[in-house]
């Protein structure tokens, strides 16, 4: 049975919270679950496909469009100083916002279709593959400057935190109550990132990788959701900006720059006030992200 996050947790190396541990460890055996189980899927596909040849003819072209895409990330020239770009010259198709066009549309499709996506399929799609294809599709696309906070204590900001409001994400399906996260500091200067979702088939849990991004104060972060083997690579990471924390740290907005994700954070899984409502959500439009599409979860189950 799962426990809730403790309400400060201690690095790794203490000894003073064993609680905190615990939940480490019961964490990352959720996310080894999740882990085998799509490994045991992979492995059952591969063997229907190994029966069936002429299936592998779509996945063997889908592996060469993807390697032909990764190869030209990796041969794409870094530009000094690039020039202003004018809008008319832009390639055609990526001012579309393909990726967040998902999000839109899965909703339609028939539920029988979406029961068939499993949670860790779905937190897979979400957390490594769509943004790496928002970043094929989007990589000569500039977007504007995202005003951060000046500078962020992240010490202060480690701890747990409820999501009380969200950008809903593509696949994901709706928590029945506010997702709990909990920020982990390392002795390298990064952080582990844990996350337990709660929707209508069961607890989720998930884990990541978060560090500062030099010199930026600690307003800007890089996070991967990728396995620690394969943090070497550029597209492993992407960027999470600090958009607002109160003087108390008991409420922080994070959102990535292509304004396709925002987290509303408490300290308390209490619904936002409706004032409160209204001042986030004017400060994520300020910020061009799609205010009218936030999800705030009204109140969280009783545990």
């Amino acid at each position: 049975m799962s426990s809730p996050l403790p309400a400060h947790l201690p690095p790794p190396d203490s000894d003073a919270d064993l609680d905190a541990r615990i939940l480490h460890v019961e964490q990352r055996l959720i996310a080894r679950e999740e882990r085998l189980h799509r490994g045991a899927g992979a492995l059952a596909g591969e063997l229907r496909e190994r029966l069936q040849p002429r299936r592998l003819l779509w996945p063997a072209a889908g592996a060469v469009v993807a390697g032909a895409a990764l190869l030209s990330l990796l041969r794409r020239p870094q530009a000094v100083a690039p020039a202003p770009t004018p809008r008319a010259a832009a390639r055609p198709g990526l001012d579309i916002p393909w990726v967040r066009l998902l999000g839109l549309a899965w909703p339609l499709l028939p539920e029988r279709w979406r029961e068939r996506v499993s949670p860790a399929t779905a937190s897979t799609v979400v957390t490594l593959g769509l943004p790496l294809v928002e970043a094929l599709l989007d990589g000569g696309r500039e977007t504007p400057p995202l005003t951060t906070m000046a500078e962020v204590d992240l010490a202060r900001l480690a701890g747990r935190w409820f999501m009380v409001g969200e950008l809903p994400a593509p696949l994901l399906a709706e928590a029945v109550q506010p997702p709990e996260l909990g920020l982990l500091p390392r002795e390298d200067g990064q952080f582990e990132l844990l996350q337990r979702r709660i929707d209508a088939r069961g607890t989720h849990g998930s884990e990541a990788r978060i560090e500062p991004v030099p010199g930026s104060q600690g307003a800007r972060l890089r996070i991967s959701h990728w396995p620690e083997m394969l943090h070497w690579l550029p597209w492993a990471w992407t960027e999470l900006a600090v958009l607002h924390v109160d003087a108390g740290y008991d409420e922080a907005v994070l959102g990535n720059p292509a304004r396709s994700s925002l987290w509303l954070l408490s300290r308390r899984p209490a619904a936002l006030a409706p004032e409160r409502r209204h001042v986030l959500a004017q400060l994520a439009r300020e910020r061009g992200y799609p205010a009218e599409r936030l999800r705030f979860f009204e109140a969280a189950a009783a545990g």
